[in-house]
């Protein structure tokens, strides 16, 4: 998911539209790459975390360490805790399904309390992502339940019954979070037509209209250039930002509307690596001393 996607899909709509002798104007051309940019983004990312899924994530263990109170063996890996009941064999389906799961960077808990039956933990950064998950265990979107900020699904796969969890997904899920509109807002408005447009994309996490000409758009942007592409659509790349913990905070414009825009993890394109947030804009140029 690149910054200049849009460009590429606008380049090629006009190519495909000139071979084809059909009489569509940049402007109509520009549409059709706007629309396909939130399902080609979609594509990629599915292409991404299935090919996570074949990766092995090479990381410190810690552990096993066995609690003789309750049975259960824990070893902790950099970033996911792995917990299974001393008595079920590691071979065992469920153990080895949950190691095979473990590889994917979105997985947080996994349980393994007998030989058939898994506890899936997992923190998906988008409401793609989590779709992915469900497929995975074959878990219709109705059977989803929301409790507190999780979502919690049960499915199976490979003859292992598996309870997924998903740690923040209520607050992606829940309709009166994800889209807040005010009192009386005409979705027809400047502020309703952002939203609009901002939910095709995929790192959009939520979305909040103020009034008929403001709207607060949160996202999770997972590069420099994700983070700048949202800077360029909102006319804010000569703004100031300010930072919320790890999150940057900038405002802009789009559509007759001021968008305040919420950058969540978004400090570290700022302070990770300066010289190329100088590279990428983020950061303004300094001038050499006595200049």
């Amino acid at each position: 998911m690149s910054q200049d996607l849009r460009p590429k899909l606008h380049s090629a709509v006009t190519l495909a539209a000139t071979l084809l002798s059909l009489p569509l104007s940049n402007a109509q051309c520009d549409a059709l790459a706007l629309e396909l940019t939130g399902p080609v983004r979609a594509l990629l990312a599915e292409a991404l975390a299935v090919q996570a899924a074949d990766v092995p994530v090479r990381c410190a263990v810690i552990g096993p360490g066995i609690d003789e109170q309750t049975g259960v063996e824990t070893t902790q890996y950099a970033g996911c805790l792995s917990r299974i009941c001393v008595d079920v064999d590691h071979d065992s389906p469920a153990a080895t399904l949950a190691a095979d799961l473990r590889r994917h960077h979105d997985v947080v808990i996994t349980d393994v309390p007998t030989p058939t039956y898994l506890g899936l933990t997992v923190r998906p950064r988008t409401v793609h992502a989590w779709q992915y998950w469900l497929k995975q265990f074959g878990i219709a979107d109705d059977v989803v339940t929301l409790e507190g900020s999780d979502a919690h699904g049960v499915g199976e796969k490979d003859g292992v019954a598996v309870r997924l969890c998903g740690e923040g997904m209520a607050v992606l899920l829940s309709p009166d979070t994800h889209t807040r509109p005010g009192l009386d807002v005409d979705l027809d408005s400047p502020a309703g037509t952002v939203a609009g447009k901002a939910r095709r994309q995929i790192d959009v996490t939520a979305i909040e209209i103020r009034d008929a000409h403001t709207v607060t758009l949160t996202v999770a942007a997972t590069s420099m250039l994700e983070w700048q592409w949202w800077l360029t659509q909102l006319a804010a790349e000569a703004s100031p930002v300010t930072f919320e913990g790890t999150t940057a905070l900038v405002t802009g414009s789009k559509d007759g509307a001021t968008v305040h825009l919420r950058g969540e993890e978004c400090r570290q394109f700022y302070t990770a690596d300066r010289a190329a947030a100088r590279l990428m804009g983020l950061l303004a140029e300094t001038s050499p001393a006595g200049s």
